[in-house]
């Protein structure tokens, strides 16, 4: 399967490289730092994964930007302080200021690597990207920005930043799906079309639902009611105190996966489906079955699917046997999850690296054609730097030809309309001028006639 052999997960891509470009002071500076300012993403905003964003730097005001900033130079790139108020309340001033991106500073001497600006519930309407620096590189940054100036144009701080991403021929994409989340089903249905559009393409699919452990190999028949198989596989209670148990959540989990296994395309049509019927985790197990009739899944294949990745193992408790199941597909997803790295649900992991920011079907249907080393058809113009020209030679000669054909047909059509003019004009002067002649003939035999009979 490709679950296993896929999904070493690094977060390689959660942590970028700040470029400074100028001024000459700075940028020698940075070159004693190996020449680059390490950053980590937020998970909120669009970003532009596969490009790069280059522009100048202000420092905000105020520097905290907890309320509205006051833009004293025209620039790209902003640098803001942490603390005081959320992440996304820094980004959104910075934004409604019309900057293209936010910087912000850490307020305190600490690793950056695993810190990553969280959504505060606030942050879906945000559209520029925010990155997250030291404070030893925001210091670096701060003292040049407030030295004075000369010039404030001329002398801002130029920076490149890159959201590169790993290319590949074949692209590997993991959906990470919470089924009680309403996310989930909202990133599903706008990123269906966009399946669609992919789906011949080289694009595998996994999915990946959160699960934990409590009891690796059971050995006690303690039925937990979050769990299935004794405590091996576990899922969150979805409504705490309510019917619902986690129990629902995994055997739902099962058969999720297993539509996923058998058609992609209506595991599509199913997750809507589901989400419209199935309001409850205790409806799960009756609803399932009517929704997979009604979108034209054969639930005994489900159920078949179910029953082949089971196995069946045995403890003993005094002189009683009790069996339980252990699952293949719910192992491969219990170590998926171990290994995976997410950090949001929905995530998304494209060619094993975590995509942070806004995740719409929109920005992934983008960030899969940015992953490709040569986008397809399908990613029509959408790739900066790379405008996809699909071969045209075959159309370009029968354009060509079609141009040429229609040209001769004009001009044989022309020649015949000019011709017969000429004819007709010709016909009409000819037939003017032997009238003439004729009348011209009848006045002189008609007048020597007359001289014929007056000499008589």
């Amino acid at each position: 399967m490709l679950i296993i052999a896929l999904f070493f997960i690094s977060i390689e891509l959660t942590l970028g490289k700040l470029k400074v470009i100028g001024p000459e002071e700075l940028k020698q500076e940075l070159d004693q730092k190996n020449g680059e300012i390490k950053f980590s993403i937020a998970n909120f905003g669009n970003i532009p994964w596969g490009r790069r964003l280059s522009g100048t730097l202000d420092i905000s005001d105020p520097i905290e930007a907890c309320t509205e900033i006051n833009q004293t130079v025209k620039s790209h790139f902003v640098l803001i302080k942490r603390g005081s108020c959320s992440f996304v309340t820094k980004v959104r001033h910075a934004q409604n200021a019309g900057y293209q991106l936010a910087i912000i500073e850490d307020n305190k001497e600490e690793i950056i690597d695993n810190i990553t600006m969280s959504d505060d519930g606030t942050g879906y309407g945000l559209q520029i990207p925010s990155i997250f620096i030291s404070k030893s590189d925001g210091e670096m940054l701060t003292k040049y920005l407030k030295m004075p100036k000369a010039d404030l144009e001329t002398e801002q701080i130029q920076l490149l930043i890159k959201f590169d991403v790993r290319q590949q021929e074949n692209i590997d994409v993991l959906f990470a799906l919470s089924i009680s989340s309403g996310e989930t089903y909202k990133f599903l249905r706008e990123y269906q079309p966009y399946y669609e559009k992919l789906k011949h393409d080289n694009v595998n699919y996994t999915v990946l639902y959160p699960l934990y452990q409590i009891i690796p190999i059971p050995d006690r028949p303690i039925d937990y009611q979050n769990c299935i198989s004794y405590g091996k596989y576990c899922s969150p209670d979805p409504d705490r105190s309510g019917i619902g148990t986690g129990r629902m959540i995994v055997e739902e989990t099962l058969r999720q996966l297993c539509i996923f296994n058998l058609t992609k395309t209506k595991w599509f049509d199913y997750m809507q489906s589901f989400r419209d019927n199935c309001t409850s985790a205790q409806q799960y197990e009756t609803c399932s079955p009517k929704v997979q009739q009604e979108v034209g899944i054969d639930n005994q294949l489900v159920e078949k699917c179910i029953r082949d990745q089971q196995e069946t193992h045995t403890f003993q408790i005094k002189n009683e046997t009790i069996n339980y199941k252990s699952n293949q597909f719910l192992e491969k997803q219990l170590s998926l999850w171990n290994t995976a790295g997410v950090q949001q649900l929905p995530g998304i992991i494209i060619n094993h690296q975590d995509y942070l920011g806004k995740i719409t079907g929109a920005n992934v249907f983008f960030d899969i054609c940015y992953s490709f080393e040569t986008p397809p058809e399908s990613c029509g113009n959408y790739v900066d730097g790379y405008i996809f020209q699909p071969d045209q030679s075959l159309n370009l000669y029968l354009t060509i030809a079609i141009i040429i054909t229609v040209m001769v047909i004009f001009f044989v059509l022309l020649f015949c309309v000019y011709t017969k003019i000429i004819r007709r004009e010709f016909k009409e002067s000819s037939q003017a001028q032997v009238n003439e002649m004729v009348s011209q003939y009848i006045q002189f035999y008609e007048s020597k006639d007359k001289k014929k009979k007056e000499a008589i």
